[in-house]
């Protein structure tokens, strides 16, 4: 987050900003803004909709449903991302801004602000973001963005299209489908579904059929009884809340402990300080149990760096509940920032 470079993230920041300036780089409910992500139980074939399944039970409504609606049913990572929100922490504003205004990406929004008459950064609010092929070299995905205007971006890509040539990115409309794509040959495509709501492909299928089979909908993710269990469950008003099946690579390395977890799901809140509630699903409760066991052997150590941590089990579920102030959480970034990613 510090340092904007490529990756999904970024390809959706890149879709507000057009032509790639920055290429190089309420409670337990959607918040108001209209994201809704987060989940990644992806459903196994069995759970996969029909032409029209049915909702469970508490299955989500209204922006959060149609957000949803928007992501790929088998997504291994679900996320949600409240951008608004957490621009305007503390955390953010000392750590974050700092560190942009002394990168070379700065100078580029500069140029794109000057040219298209908004801040690209300032004019996303939030992100839904379906992942699957977490851990390969090129995972495929759905974002759903809400905040850009579609009556700005688009006029913007055309004034800013030959600049963003110059460095190596290409633009190209094909209907009403945007494909840009980096100086690493990677292509994100894009369309708007609405004045302020936008469905960005990266992966495979970043083109103008992805694009459009995205946008149509029917992948149906909130029709699926594990996810709806698991997303009633997060505080999905919070900064950024998550689910993640454990059938993903990203977990194989865990899997040798013995402890390969069902899925990861949760949330985090930046605010003044930051605040994490996640909870770890296991195959049994025996396991959850053995689990929290190791985790409180190694709590020790972390219990000087933070300003709360407790782990416990409910039934197949390790639970971990992280509280850290604003000067601990720098004093972690200051001791172990040289291990972050650049």
């Amino acid at each position: 987050m510090v340092r904007i470079r490529q990756g999904w993230l970024v390809a959706a920041l890149a879709l507000s900003v057009g032509a790639g300036a920055c290429k190089k780089k309420d409670d337990n409910k959607a918040p108001a803004t209209g994201s809704a992500a987060g989940s990644a139980a992806a459903p196994t074939p069995a759970e996969k909709p029909a032409d029209k399944p049915a909702t469970p039970a508490g299955a989500p409504t209204g922006a959060a449903a149609e957000d949803l609606s928007l992501l790929p049913v088998d997504s291994e990572v679900v996320m949600g991302l409240n951008f608004a929100q957490l621009q305007k922490s503390v955390l953010w504003k000392k750590l974050v801004e700092p560190q942009l205004a002394k990168s070379d990406v700065q100078q580029k929004l500069g140029k794109f602000k000057d040219a298209c008459g908004f801040d690209p950064i300032t004019a996303v609010q939030s992100l839904s973001i379906g992942m699957k092929g977490v851990g390969a070299e090129k995972p495929d995905g759905v974002i759903v963005i809400h905040g850009p205007e579609k009556a700005k971006v688009l006029p913007c890509l055309d004034k800013f299209k030959a600049e963003a040539e110059k460095e190596g990115t290409k633009v190209a409309t094909e209907g009403d489908v945007v494909t840009i794509t980096g100086k690493d040959g990677e292509p994100v495509a894009f369309t708007f579904v609405g004045d302020t709501t936008a469905v960005a492909v990266i992966g495979a299928n970043a083109n103008a059929a992805g694009v459009k089979a995205a946008a149509a909908g029917g992948s149906a993710l909130k029709t699926s009884p594990a996810f709806v269990e698991m997303y009633g469950k997060i505080k999905t008003g919070d900064s950024l809340w998550m689910l993640m099946n454990g059938n993903s690579k990203a977990f194989d390395q865990a899997a040798g402990l013995g402890f390969r977890p069902k899925a990861v799901f949760g949330s985090v809140n930046v605010t003044d300080g930051l605040t994490a509630d996640m909870s770890v699903r296991l195959e049994s409760p025996e396991k959850a149990t053995q689990f929290a066991g190791m985790l409180k052997q190694q709590a020790g150590q972390l219990a000087p760096m933070v300003d709360k941590l407790d782990i416990n089990s409910d039934a197949s579920d390790v639970k971990l509940a992280l509280a850290l102030s604003s000067q601990k959480l720098e004093g972690l970034i200051n001791q172990f920032g040289a291990f972050l990613p650049k």
